[in-house]
């Protein structure tokens, strides 16, 4: 990584705009509403999870361009490597146009874990 490259990074739980933990993002460069493919889950622990997958629902997210101490500061957040994985996705904006994006991807979903339905965690 270098000082001037920038990430897109897909988020759907706490790191988005209004969220509890949106300030880990502060410094992200643009945020911009997507939609992510697969299943957002309630782990139960306040936070949710997501397991991408084409043949899931749409889940509501947040498209985040960061530089690479942006990403650094979300990893800590999330735990990276050891609670979450970053895995590659495609993210769709509002206009439709597709963009590949990260997004964290937790690594073993506690028993507990209940699907949110509306693939939305704002409104779970």
């Amino acid at each position: 990584m270098t000082d001037n490259e920038t990430f897109k990074v897909a988020v759907y739980g706490t790191l988005l705009a209004g969220e509890r933990n949106a300030r880990w993002a502060d410094g992200a460069l643009s945020r911009v509403p997507c939609v992510i493919r697969g299943t957002l889950y309630d782990t139960g622990y306040g936070f949710p999870a997501f397991v991408p997958g084409e043949d899931g629902r749409e889940v509501k997210a947040e498209m985040l361009t960061v530089t690479a101490e942006g990403l650094a500061h979300m990893d800590v957040l999330e735990g990276y490597p050891r609670l979450y994985r970053r895995d590659a996705v495609e993210a769709t904006l509002e206009d439709g146009t597709a963009v590949k994006a990260m997004v964290y991807v937790m690594n073993r979903l506690p028993e507990q874990a209940a699907v949110i339905e509306s693939g939305d965690w704002r409104s779970r």
